[in-house]
């Protein structure tokens, strides 16, 4: 009696499907924001007439359609590019993949109110579930930053 001959893949395979614990992978259904590095702004984002040197540099997430927040970073002072700013986990469920947001950048002055440096810098899960990207770069083509993600 002869013994068939599988090749090295299918045979893996095969043992794949005899084990319990192969199993598809789960469902994507939670998209975490972790951190945003603000890697490039617009040097001339606002003339002050005071100058308060680097910018104090903060980012906010918003809804895109009722420009509420839903997060707002600390503010990393005197800031050199590339900075990171903590998200704490912001979570998006699967529900709100679909939900249009918008990140917006800040130079917190003490002289004149806090300057626009990039507003609606724009961001939707949904566009990026499938390939579960873990960083995303976002511009307006002055102001670049990176978004990194987890899936769960």
């Amino acid at each position: 009696m002869r013994v068939p001959h599988f090749p090295p893949l299918m045979l893996l395979f095969l043992s794949c499907l005899a084990m319990p614990s192969c199993k598809p992978p789960e469902p994507v259904t939670r998209c975490v924001i972790d951190r945003v590095e603000v890697l490039e702004i617009d040097e001339n984002y606002f003339e002050d007439t005071v100058d308060e040197g680097n910018p104090d540099l903060f980012v906010e997430l918003r809804y895109a359609g009722s420009q509420s927040i839903v997060y707002t970073t600390g503010v990393a002072q005197e800031a050199q590019l590339p900075v990171n700013l903590d998200f704490v986990a912001v979570n998006i469920e699967e529900v709100d993949f679909e939900t249009e947001y918008e990140f917006t950048v800040f130079d917190d002055d003490v002289a004149t109110t806090q300057d626009f440096i990039a507003l609606g810098l724009p961001f939707r899960a949904a566009d990026y579930v499938e390939a579960e990207r873990q960083e995303v770069d976002i511009t307006d083509g002055a102001t670049t930053i990176r978004v990194h993600l987890i899936w769960y």
